[in-house]
């Protein structure tokens, strides 16, 4: 409990969580006294809340940059351009959920047979970084989400092998563990193909996929709570969709090709 200049009394607790809502997370790691406060899941995310109202850090990600070169950089009001951690330099695949990154870097780029990647969670407020332990399994699609229910982050793998198997895990930030899982929907046959969104595709508790099979087209959705696997039936278009976010909404963006015939 904090205490007042005027005659030393103490404030209230109220008062001085909400004081410490207001401090930007650098300022928040300077007071050990109430570490066991401040990283309470329950003040996470009402800091999180508080911090919309504050103008926004800028990160620009360099899709086409060399091993030897940092892709990310962090662009703030108040302290001006800044690159990233060398420790995430070497990292790609940006995925944003509620203020933490899912990064992922190729092990071995020169392998043909079996991409295997290592994966890694990024605070950019805090500067912290946590590796996730290597997967024992190949795998070809990921997601990354908060459980609603427990505020745990998690991040589901999935991998397939053209109709012959095909299989998912789930790593939790909480047990800094994975545990396999069997997909009841049947994604990968001869002539169905599972494809991501642009951008991030997590929504409310979900990983969103589009799942497409000739014309007809599909939605497949993780449920981060129950940790099942859903498909919601998708219209049929011969143009070709993707799926997208929009206004907190999943939607699908189709593309329409207009050709104009002049004569003269």
């Amino acid at each position: 409990m904090g205490t007042s200049e005027i005659g030393r009394r103490p404030f209230p607790e109220d008062l001085d969580g909400e004081i410490l809502l207001r401090l930007p997370v650098k300022s928040l790691f300077r007071f050990k006294c109430v570490y066991v406060l401040i990283k309470s899941p329950t003040f996470i995310r009402k800091h999180l809340n508080c911090s919309k109202n504050r103008p926004p850090q800028l990160l620009i990600y360099d899709y086409g940059a060399r091993d030897d070169s940092p892709p990310i950089t962090l662009i703030s009001e108040n302290h001006g351009d800044g690159e990233a951690p060398n420790y995430i330099h070497r990292f790609r695949g940006l995925t944003k959920v509620i203020g933490l990154f899912l990064l992922q870097k190729e092990i071995d780029p020169e392998n043909r047979y079996m991409q295997i990647f290592a994966m890694a969670l990024w605070n950019p407020s805090t500067r912290e970084v946590r590796h996730l332990p290597p997967h024992k399994i190949e795998y070809t699609h990921f997601g990354f989400g908060l459980d609603p229910l427990t505020n745990d982050y998690k991040v589901v793998y999935y991998n397939f092998h053209f109709g012959e198997y095909e299989y998912a895990a789930v790593y939790s930030c909480s047990t800094d563990s994975c545990t396999n899982i069997t997909p009841k929907i049947k994604f990968y046959s001869y002539g169905r193909s599972l494809d991501e969104a642009y951008s991030t595709a997590y929504l409310n508790g979900a990983y969103y996929w589009l799942l497409s099979e000739g014309l007809k087209y599909s939605i497949v959705s993780f449920d981060f709570s129950n940790e099942v696997f859903e498909e919601i039936e998708g219209p049929d278009d011969s143009s070709g969709m993707s799926l997208i976010l929009l206004d907190d909404s999943v939607a699908l963006l189709t593309f329409m090709e207009i050709v104009f015939m002049i004569y003269g």
